[in-house]
């Protein structure tokens, strides 16, 4: 009984998701600032918290600049909103028309060499946008055909925010493989001679059973995830940063960055601490784009014994 009262629950909220998102763009956009941005700033959503995270990341700011970083964040945490519900009925052309890729040749090369990748990717921009990937008129992606596109994720507490998001993401039977993240091990070690992409964002706090990899990031000792380090290294796979970039509201650019060509050559933590440096670049240089509510450093390194240098070299 309690399932068929959950799968009622689901198509209601997603029925009233797509009929809402039917509407243009840019009033989507308006409806978001009046619904979403602010009752979350009357109710002080994750207030705290937010403004922990970038005074402690920009302890060189003035309250002032601080306090303007938390409005554009919440601004753009509003828009992110409107165009994840746009996303969910968008056509296939018009998600296209606002996504490109900047540097498709770093892939196309790999590709060549009949190498995997794993991206790692940041919640910075609208990651959401990657669905663009596995739209049928868009043909291969640097190189490497649909089927060879692999997102994998990690499911949510809330059964239904899971449910909705894994809908939205596989909407296109055609494109890429959703792989659960306690699956993709598995998985990558049957299809390891098979060059694909692994899609993984990788900047979550690791959860408090979960393995971890030190780094200096931020100007504070922090944890990240080691799974798509560990994976790559196991397999001798490319290593590729990629971050969604946004040229304009509601359009990204997706750019890549290089981190390695056979992470099994890599030494424990370099792949990791080379994503964190080219994160915080781009965190610097747009600080509103990342997801500043998220509890990144509810958990730190508790060896304080091994501290990190600013280059993200241990220091013992």
């Amino acid at each position: 009984m309690k399932a068929i009262f959950s799968q009622i629950g689901f198509l209601i909220v997603y029925v009233i998701i797509c009929l809402v998102s039917l509407l243009p763009l840019p009033l989507l956009y308006g409806l978001s600032l009046v619904l979403i941005v602010l009752p979350m700033r009357i109710a002080g959503y994750r207030r705290s918290v937010v403004i922990t995270n970038l005074a402690r990341s920009f302890p060189e700011r003035s309250y002032d600049g601080i306090q303007q970083n938390v409005r554009d964040f919440y601004r753009y945490l509003g828009r992110l909103f409107a165009e994840t519900v746009w996303l969910f009925t968008a056509s296939q052309k018009s998600v296209m028309k606002r996504f490109s890729i900047e540097n498709p040749d770093l892939l196309e090369g790999l590709h060549q060499k009949g190498k995997s990748v794993v991206v790692m990717l940041p919640h910075m921009g609208n990651w959401e946008f990657l669905r663009a990937c596995s739209c049928p008129l868009q043909g291969d992606i640097c190189g490497y055909g649909q089927q060879q596109l692999h997102m994998v994720y990690q499911k949510v507490n809330s059964p239904l925010f899971d449910k909705l998001i894994y809908t939205l993401r596989n909407r296109y039977k055609t494109g890429w493989k959703i792989l659960e993240s306690k699956s993709a091990a598995r998985f990558m070690a049957r299809h390891r001679d098979v060059p694909g992409i692994y899609a993984m964002v990788s900047d979550q706090c690791p959860g408090p059973s979960g393995k971890s990899i030190p780094v200096f990031f931020l100007g504070q000792p922090t944890l990240m995830i080691e799974g798509p380090e560990a994976l790559a290294r196991k397999f001798g796979f490319a290593v590729v940063y990629g971050v969604m970039i946004q040229v304009h509201r509601g359009r990204y650019v997706l750019r890549f960055s290089p981190i390695t060509e056979n992470a099994a050559l890599s030494g424990e933590g370099e792949v990791t601490r080379e994503f964190a440096r080219l994160l915080e670049q781009d965190i610097r240089q747009t600080p509103h784009l990342w997801l500043w509510s998220h509890k990144r450093w509810k958990r730190t390194p508790q060896d304080k014994a091994r501290y990190l240098h600013k280059d993200n070299n241990l220091q013992i």
